[in-house]
């Protein structure tokens, strides 16, 4: 009866159908944070940093240039990376603390063109990790058996994407650790760096803000990390005479009969020099960088069908069926991503030479190198 119905529960509500979704649809990727070159690179930078691998910033990098989806990087195996060509024909899924593997969404089974810096870096980590399977032991098809992959955390462990989000992507982009409920809960917190370590410095312990106009109180008690040990809390496992000590274990002050520690013979070393990170992309993610890569496409002037192809899309109607890719689309895309990549690490390289992450720190030695030698040879000659 209408006066016990308030309303018609056949009747289709405004902004529930197709046209309503593809608004909502238009308005979540309006929303979505995505990363310029420079910005991928810093925040791959920063997610080494936090983890303390290498593995890290190539798995950024490689989502990054590759429109890769979080799955199928989860997914890929070993032998799907070829010379200048990844196979993405499978993602791995996370499901009650199990991972299944299957084909990736939507059945976008596709290759991904590399470009020259991309093939070479998937080359040096698939080499310089040669035991990749993972620690996954079900027996029962189609959950993850233990077999291969190119990206794995510690102890060949599977990543799961909410603790990776909340230890590596967030405080990246954002410059914080967010908060955090539950038994062992804690506040938002700033990250701190010791910037005497190279650009952009070694992460500490999460440590309380500090809030403007207010006299800061260092936190106290058991559990709380602190930035530097209190005078007297440990002793020098060589003369055993109490130290104070930085969060990585260096001395900083020590009860000495001089200069030098009477057992080990070493100087203490100067506490360290603290900084936060400003925030580089809030909200960005690791489906931001997909977002990206899909921006760069546009600015590159790539051609519709090989677009979507890359990024595992289908085209409509007949221009899907008579329109074709040759490979000199494929050239050309490798040689746009490259020069991309190209001019963000002569912008990183000029905010600073030298980095806290070993493979980049590599790869910025390499370049600068590279670039002084061609403003060597570039050079005019000055005739007396």
């Amino acid at each position: 009866m209408p006066r016990y119905i308030q309303a018609n529960p056949a009747a289709r509500k405004r902004g529930k159908g197709r046209k309503g979704q593809r608004r909502i649809e238009r308005a979540e990727k309006a929303e979505k944070s995505w990363a310029t070159p420079l910005e991928a690179l810093l925040f791959a930078e920063r997610c080494a940093a936090l983890s303390g691998s290498d593995a890290d910033f190539v798995l950024a990098v490689t989502m990054a240039y590759t429109g890769m989806r979080w799955s199928e990087a989860m997914g890929l195996s070993p032998e799907c990376v070829h010379k200048n060509i990844v196979n993405i024909k499978w993602k791995l899924y996370e499901l009650d603390s199990r991972f299944y593997r299957g084909h990736p969404k939507y059945g976008s089974i596709r290759d991904a063109h590399l470009p020259p810096f991309l093939a070479e870096l998937l080359a040096w980590h698939v080499d310089t990790n040669p035991a990749r399977t993972c620690t996954c032991r079900n027996t029962e098809p189609p959950w993850c058996s233990g077999m291969e992959y190119v990206f794995l955390g510690r102890r060949n462990a599977h990543h799961r994407r909410s603790n990776y989000a909340t230890r590596v992507v967030r405080p990246a982009a954002d410059g914080w650790y967010p908060n955090r409920g539950g038994r062992y809960g804690r506040p938002a917190a700033p990250v701190l760096v010791d910037s005497s370590a190279p650009w952009p410095g070694v992460p500490l312990s999460p440590w309380p803000p500090a809030t403007p106009g207010e006299p800061y109180t260092p936190p106290i008690g058991r559990g709380i990390p602190r930035l530097v040990g209190k005078d007297g809390s440990g002793r020098c496992p060589v003369c055993s005479r109490t130290i104070q000590v930085r969060q990585d274990g260096t001395l900083i002050r020590h009860k000495l009969d001089g200069e030098h520690c009477l057992g080990s013979g070493e100087r203490p070393s100067d506490a360290p020099s603290l900084a936060s990170w400003l925030p580089l992309r809030p909200g960005l993610s690791p489906h931001g960088l997909r977002h990206g890569h899909q921006t760069w496409l546009d600015d590159l002037g790539v051609r519709y069908v090989l677009q979507s192809e890359r990024m595992g899309h289908e085209v409509p109607g007949m221009r899907g069926v008579y329109t074709h890719i040759t490979p000199r689309m494929h050239a050309e895309l490798r040689d746009g991503l490259q020069e991309l990549w190209e001019a963000s690490l002569g912008e990183r390289a000029r905010l600073a030479e030298r980095s806290a992450v070993a493979v980049l720190d590599g790869i910025l030695a390499s370049w600068t190198e590279a670039a002084r030698k061609i403003r060597f040879h570039r050079a005019p000659k000055i005739g007396y």
